[in-house]
């Protein structure tokens, strides 16, 4: 096939719309990079699903010039409380607050369709925007790649991008490819996520008259095998979560598929949870706005580009979503990859796949020891508030609650600033000294990633998990 098109505009094709196709749609746009973005849904369904932002996400947002229409739409969260099985409160913490002192701005949680919506909306020039169609394939010649959609058409660019979640359609059609030439490489990353936890998360109302807990506050719940977490985040909302250890592990591609009497039959095994004072999971539950039940998926994938292609988002990495970390660690990648990108198109208006491969090449250095410790501590977290073992148990009740608040912000706070930014925008002024303190700080000795990690629910309980593994 020939490619009919103008060889001196190069062009990012985008299959995804969700909070990272979107994300990078505003970040080519800014950078003045063609691009198109193809989603095979809407672009802001209402799926019960919440978003927690963390403050190096957030940054990257300010610099998008999103922020300020988030920031208006949360209630920036403050207060944590942890309970036991029976209700009692074994660790109040500010941790929160001390955090927004340190980095100046807060962690938050949001519906992610509002999120989305806010997103699209900045989006300038939405002709580049392509909902109701999906990527089914992909070609590649000499001057680029052509992606065919389910509506029988062809769009033709010089570059593709997965950032279709971890389902991807993209990421099996460049498993395909490389199973072409080595089978074992294309199944390992076909095989590459697992699933040992379930969760049912929701949205559901917070009446003001008589709430199940106060704005900015959030409420952790420990159970045997299975954990709550409910947040409010939003002025007459809650989100919360259910996870719950399944009966066994699973493995990408076949990792359940929940329906709605899959949900109904966990409320009536778990229901009776308490989540906080005086409610239980089926109090929230009888109040959702909506609800959805999916698997845990945790992995990382081996390879995450071949030629033109490369995957980002959930398509290559997956956590387990107890600290909220997943679509933080997303933005991270979006930053990583551009930060090549801009200035080598900007370079070179047409580059070849070598010039293509090499900043492929880096965006996976800087991404993936952040995505490996992001992804192991997560799973460490849903385990560690599921009292999956003695010793996660005590420590949650007999150590973790005697870590300072403050200490546990400063190695949240060396955590966070260690994600990257769009380095060909202007930082914002709350910012100025972080690029010369990141340099700085590769010269000087590096906290254990792990504890800093597991700091971000207040504690030190990884490396004792570590220990006992």
């Amino acid at each position: 096939m020939a490619l009919n098109q103008d060889t001196t505009q190069f062009k990012v094709l985008i299959a995804g719309g969700s909070l990272v196709g979107l994300g990078l749609a505003l970040a080519f746009e800014r950078a003045g990079i063609e691009y198109e973005l193809f989603e095979k849904g809407d672009f802001a369904p209402q799926l019960g699903a919440s978003i927690g932002l963390h403050p190096h996400s957030i940054r990257i947002l300010e610099q998008l010039g999103v922020w300020e229409d988030i920031k208006n739409q949360v209630v920036p969260l403050q207060n944590r409380n942890h309970y036991d099985g029976n209700g009692h409160c074994f660790e109040e913490s500010q941790v929160l607050v001390e955090i927004n002192k340190i980095l100046q701005r807060p962690i938050i949680f949001m519906e992610r369709c509002k999120a989305l919506e806010t997103l699209h909306h900045h989006v300038k020039d939405k002709s580049k925007l392509h909902s109701q169609t999906a990527v089914i394939g992909y070609e590649e010649n000499s001057q680029g790649v052509i992606v065919t959609t389910d509506d029988g058409k062809e769009h033709h660019g010089h570059m593709l991008i997965g950032a279709d979640g971890i389902h991807s359609r993209v990421r099996k059609l460049m498993a395909d490819k490389i199973s072409a030439t080595n089978q074992s490489l294309g199944q390992e990353i076909s095989e590459a996520f697992t699933s040992e936890y379930n969760c049912i998360f929701a949205v559901s109302r917070n009446d003001p008259a008589n709430p199940f807990l106060p704005d900015a506050m959030v409420h952790n719940a420990y159970h045997k095998d299975h954990s709550a977490v409910a947040a409010a985040g939003v002025h007459g909302l809650v989100f919360w979560f259910l996870f719950i250890k399944a009966s066994g592990t699973t493995r990408t591609p076949d990792c359940p598929r929940f329906t709605d009497d899959d949900a109904e039959s966990s409320i009536q095994k778990y229901g009776g949870s308490l989540v906080g004072p005086g409610y239980t999971v089926e109090d929230l539950w009888n109040a959702r706005v909506k609800s959805t039940m999916v698997p845990l998926e945790e992995g990382v994938i081996k390879q995450w580009s071949h030629s033109r292609v490369v995957l980002m988002g959930d398509s290559v990495h997956k956590a387990t979503i107890n600290p909220g970390l997943g679509g933080n660690l997303a933005y991270e990648g979006i930053a990583r990859l551009t930060n090549g990108l801009v200035p080598l198109v900007k370079e070179n208006p047409m580059p070849s796949v070598a010039e293509l491969t090499e900043v492929f090449n880096h965006y996976v250095a800087g991404q993936l020891p952040r995505a490996k410790t992001v992804v192991d501590i997560s799973g460490q977290i849903t385990r560690y508030e599921a009292d999956s073992t003695w010793i996660l148990k005590f420590a949650s009740r007999h150590i973790v609650p005697w870590v300072s608040d403050r200490l546990k912000a400063k190695l949240y706070a060396s955590f966070s600033n260690g994600g990257p930014w769009l380095e060909y925008l202007p930082l914002p002024a709350t910012d100025e000294n972080l690029a010369k303190s990141t340099k700085l700080s590769k010269t000087g000795p590096v906290l254990s990633p792990v504890l800093i990690a597991a700091t971000i629910t207040l504690g030190v309980v990884a490396t004792l998990w570590n220990i006992n593994r």
